[in-house]
Formats: C-alpha cells, sequence, structure tokens
C-alpha cells in the first residue's frame, strides 16, 4: 500500500512539473500578449504557487508532528522548543515596536503605494535579522570560549 502511494505520489508530481515547464517554455515562445501566452503563463504561475503552498503546509505538517510527538514521549525536551518559540515572539515584538516606521520619505511612500505601516514592519524585520545575527555571533563566540575553558 504504502509503495502504491508512493508511486502515485512521485507520477503526479513528475508530470504536474512536466506540464508547468512546458507551459512555461510555451509562454516564452508566444510571449507576445494572446491569450494563449497568457493561459500558459497562468499555468505557470499557479502552478509555482501551489508548489509553494504544498510545501509550506507539508513543512508545518512535519514540523507540528514532530513537536506532537516529542510532546507525547518527553515533554521536558519540547519545552525548549516552546521557550525559543517564544524568545523570536517576543524579540519580534520589541523589533517592530523599536522601528520608528519614518526612516522613508513621504515622497517615496506615494511613489509606490505603501504607507508607515508596512515601513514599521519592514523596520521591525530589518531589526530583527540584526538582532538573530548578533545573537549567533555571540553564541558561537561563547562556545568557543567555553570549549578553550574547558
Amino acid at each position: 500500500m504504502k509503495k502504491d502511494f508512493k508511486k502515485l505520489y512521485w507520477t503526479i508530481v513528475i508530470i504536474w512539473g512536466t506540464l508547468a515547464s512546458l507551459t512555461t517554455v510555451m509562454y516564452a515562445v508566444f510571449f507576445e500578449k494572446t491569450a494563449l501566452a497568457q493561459l500558459f503563463w497562468n499555468l505557470s504561475y499557479w502552478t509555482v504557487v501551489i508548489f509553494i503552498a504544498l510545501s509550506v503546509i507539508s513543512a508545518l505538517g512535519f514540523a507540528l508532528g514532530f513537536i506532537i510527538r516529542g510532546f507525547i514521549d518527553d515533554p521536558k525536551k519540547q519545552m525548549g522548543i516552546i521557550i525559543a518559540v517564544g524568545a523570536l515572539a517576543v524579540a519580534f515584538i520589541g523589533s517592530y515596536l523599536f522601528s520608528s516606521g519614518t526612516d522613508v520619505s513621504a515622497d517615496l511612500f506615494e511613489k509606490t503605494g505603501a504607507n508607515y505601516g508596512n515601513s514599521k514592519l519592514i523596520g521591525g524585520s530589518l531589526y530583527m535579522v540584526y538582532l538573530l545575527f548578533f545573537g549567533v555571533i555571540i553564541a558561537a563566540l561563547y562556545a568557543e570560549v567555553a570549549k578553550k575553558i574547558k
């Protein structure tokens, strides 16, 4: 039963991937703004969107499955994951609150159609990346120093 499912899965993936590749090539061939080119573009675009969505959903499903199985087997071990996710959430909220959202001129907002809320989110995300980058550097330095001391 398991092998049949695997065969079916790979058959669907290969056929779907082949069709996506062919529609992308056909779009390049019929690049003019014709209805046929638009059809090929839509097929290619939505195939990519669906594959990305399926990948994200399956990755989250597997991660949640492992976390739930870990809680059933050994709950104390899994508390580290919960603490790490909570720490990331607190760090992002702090970064978001710390960002000003006014780093960009109003003229640029008018040109791009963005608003200050988007600017604050982008600024908070950048601060989060900086914070995580320096956290990784500090953790690496701590690990090396601790290794030398022992």
